[in-house]
């Protein structure tokens, strides 16, 4: 573990909390928000950054999903049970977001040991199992094969998946993102994203094979209940404890424009949304 007053290497944290926003808050934002706060550590405008955000009814979708051959058919399956369906700036497939799913952004300078890809996979399996510590769990990583959005370095417990990790990397920065299952049912969040690539995927198509059973949420898994709030609790708790000062704040005024223009990006790439 790093000095008890330096986790991962920095002394003063950031904490951004998005926990409580209107259904209109896309995901998308999101990850114009993570690339904003990339620049900001990047150009040492901001401290590295905790980032907690909550969504409801999104699918966030990877490229690979965008490209399916029958997206079209996909997409108007997630409307039609009120889902926005987003496509991410980051690597992975198809994940749930609700209302029930807590999703945390790491965001570290690049340089030196966070350089490295696996670091900031390492760092933020050890920033859950801070987490959890509380709850006596053993946290496993490893792909958890049918599972949605599967991975190396899907999280675990007793072989069945709670969250996942993705990376955004640009230049001088990371944005470390998991997505973990606080409450809910994990394998309805799974038949979901099955029935997803069942519209949505054609002969040739490469996408994961689901299983619903595989995932499940902390609140299944550990055996009492367990929501957002608390597990955004316990990621405060973890940064004030092991660092030198933490600050609470939105986004600086001047970080505005480049949101903007970030969240410009991300329209884009969702023309779909018609925003």
């Amino acid at each position: 573990m790093e000095n008890e007053n330096d986790l991962f290497g920095q002394r003063i944290w950031r904490i951004v909390d998005q926990t409580r926003t209107h259904p209109s808050f896309h995901a998308l934002y999101s990850f114009a928000m993570d690339d904003t706060l990339c620049t900001s550590v990047r150009l040492k405008k901001s401290p590295a950054v905790m980032r907690a955000w909550v969504h409801h009814h999104n699918v966030v979708m990877g490229n690979v999903d965008y490209k399916l051959q029958g997206i079209e058919q996909g997409i108007s399956y997630l409307e039609e049970r009120g889902y926005i369906p987003v496509v991410r700036n980051s690597g992975g497939a198809a994940v749930v977001l609700d209302e029930g799913v807590l999703n945390i952004s790491l965001i570290l300078p690049a340089e030196d040991t966070f350089a490295d890809i696996h670091a900031g996979y390492r760092a933020m399996v050890k920033f859950i199992e801070l987490m959890l510590a509380p709850f006596n769990v053993q946290v496993e990583t490893g792909e958890v094969i049918g599972s949605y959005c599967p991975g190396d370095f899907d999280v675990a417990i007793g072989g069945r998946k709670f969250g996942g990790l993705a990376q955004r990397r640009r230049r001088g920065a990371v944005a470390v993102q998991a997505f973990l299952l606080a409450d809910g049912s994990g394998s309805k969040r799974a038949e979901l994203v099955r029935g997803f690539y069942e519209k949505a995927a054609r002969e040739g198509d490469t996408y994961p094979a689901v299983r619903p059973e595989t995932v499940a949420s902390l609140s299944e898994l550990i055996g009492r209940p367990i929501s957002c709030s608390d597990l955004l609790e316990r990621a405060i708790a973890v940064i004030e404890a092991h660092s030198k000062r933490a600050e609470f704040s939105q986004l600086f005024p001047e970080e505005a424009e480049e949101f903007a223009s970030n969240t410009a990006s991300m329209e884009t790439r969702n023309p779909h949304l018609q925003l």
